[in-house]
């Protein structure tokens, strides 16, 4: 009974502690999915940031090399022989290009400063992928190991239901052998106390023939005492009367 108890205190206390660790494994299992979470959400918003942005500054860029070009093709020449008078549209029109070009110049760097700037805030993208897979990894071990420690509760509580199972079985075996025992002497003590009384009843019949013959005994006794006493009465009267 010792040793089924205290493989009982042991199966108990490696079941709490497989509980705690279960606890703690599923706070590890929160943390990790909101921080996958967070990860997958900064991932789809970089993917979806990064190529509207590249986009505009393509876009701006080409749109300045068209005007650049378009005003290279309408510069004219000095052997052209074009009248000046000619030429005053065509320079204003050459002004208002380069003026944009400048504003567009301008918006392109804004946007790349603020590119850098989203850029310098956050890590790369293939760093922020790798991040994502090795918690990826994390979570698939962490849920591994989650399922193999339910598994030990589940066989832990399997052996302790066995266990306790057997130990009940060992106390009603016991409490029954212990019955069984004790009715035994009980019986046992029963008969002797039986037996004893029997012969006290022997003993007290014989003790009360032995008074009535003890009675009878001193009242022979007493008749012979009388009988004596009254023959040497007659004998001294005989004798009185012979002398006389």
């Amino acid at each position: 009974m010792k040793f089924f108890l205290q493989g009982t205190t042991e199966v108990r206390a490696e079941l709490e502690r497989l509980q705690n660790t279960i606890a703690n494994l599923q706070k590890s299992n929160l943390f990790f999915e909101a921080k996958n979470i967070e990860l997958k959400m900064d991932l789809e918003r970089s993917q979806k940031d990064f190529p509207r942005f590249r986009e505009q500054i393509q876009h701006l860029e080409n749109y300045i090399e068209v005007l650049k070009n378009e005003r290279n093709d309408q510069i004219p020449s000095s052997s052209d022989g074009v009248h000046p008078s000619q030429t005053k549209p065509e320079s204003r029109k050459v002004s208002e290009l380069e003026r944009t070009v400048l504003i567009l110049k301008r918006v392109v760097e804004k946007l790349q400063t603020e590119n850098k700037r989203l850029l310098s805030g956050k890590r790369p993208l293939m760093d922020r992928t790798g991040s994502a897979d090795k918690l990826r990894r994390e979570f698939n071990r962490l849920k591994e190991q989650y399922g193999e420690s339910v598994r030990k509760v589940s066989d832990l509580e399997a052996t302790l239901n066995a266990t306790t199972h057997k130990l009940r079985t060992y106390e009603e075996r016991c409490a029954n052998s212990d019955l069984i025992s004790l009715s035994g002497e009980l019986k046992r003590i029963k008969a002797q106390l039986d037996q004893k009384s029997q012969l006290l009843d022997k003993v007290k019949v014989l003790l009360h023939r032995a008074a009535t013959k003890e009675k009878a005994l001193l009242q022979e006794i007493a008749d012979l005492k009388m009988q004596l006493g009254t023959g040497n009465h007659y004998h001294r009267i005989q004798a009185s009367t012979s002398q006389i």
